[in-house]
C-alpha cells in the first residue's frame, strides 16, 4: 500500500512540475524556435496576449502574428541587436509596410497592432523568403511578431 501511494505522489509531482515548466513558455515559443532557432528568455517571464493567423495550410504557408507581454525588459533587450530604425524586408522597403500588409491579410485590429514610432525592430528571413519581423515597445512591454510563411 505504501509503495502504491509513493508512485502515484511520485507521478503526480512529475505532471504537476512538467505543468508548471509549460507555463513558464510562451504558447507559441515552442514553434517559433523550431521554425526560426529562435528562443525566448525564460526569464523575461512572457504572456501572450494577442494572437491571429491565417489558418491551416497544406503547405504551411500564411501569416501568423503574436502579441507578448513580458515582466523584466533586460531580457528582451538582449535577444537581438534591436535597430529603431526601419530597414528593407525581402519584398518591401521597410519592416512597418511587410508587417502592415501582412496584418491586414489576417484583419488584425489596429488596437493590437505596433504603434511602429515607438518601437525597435529585428527580423529575420530563410531561404524560402519567409520572413519573421519582431517589433519591441519598452515603454508598453510589449513584443510583436509578424511571421509570413511563403
Amino acid at each position: 500500500m505504501k509503495k502504491r501511494a509513493l508512485t502515484i505522489a511520485v507521478i503526480l509531482i512529475v505532471i504537476l512540475t512538467g505543468i508548471g515548466i509549460l507555463k513558464l513558455f510562451p504558447s507559441n515559443a515552442s514553434t517559433i524556435k523550431s521554425n526560426w532557432d529562435i528562443s525566448f528568455p525564460i526569464k523575461a517571464v512572457l504572456t501572450e496576449t494577442y494572437e491571429k493567423d491565417s489558418g491551416a495550410s497544406f503547405h504551411g504557408d500564411g501569416v501568423r502574428y503574436h502579441v507578448f507581454s513580458y515582466k523584466y525588459e533586460d531580457y528582451i533587450d538582449l535577444m537581438f541587436a534591436w535597430t529603431p530604425n526601419e530597414h528593407k524586408t525581402n519584398f518591401y522597403p521597410t519592416t512597418r509596410e511587410a508587417a502592415e500588409v501582412w496584418l491586414d491579410e489576417i484583419d488584425v485590429p489596429a488596437d493590437e497592432r505596433p504603434d511602429y514610432s515607438k518601437c525597435c525592430s529585428w527580423s529575420k528571413s530563410q531561404d524560402d523568403n519567409s520572413e519573421i519581423i519582431f517589433f519591441w515597445d519598452n515603454n508598453l512591454n510589449k513584443l510583436y511578431i509578424v511571421e509570413s510563411f511563403i
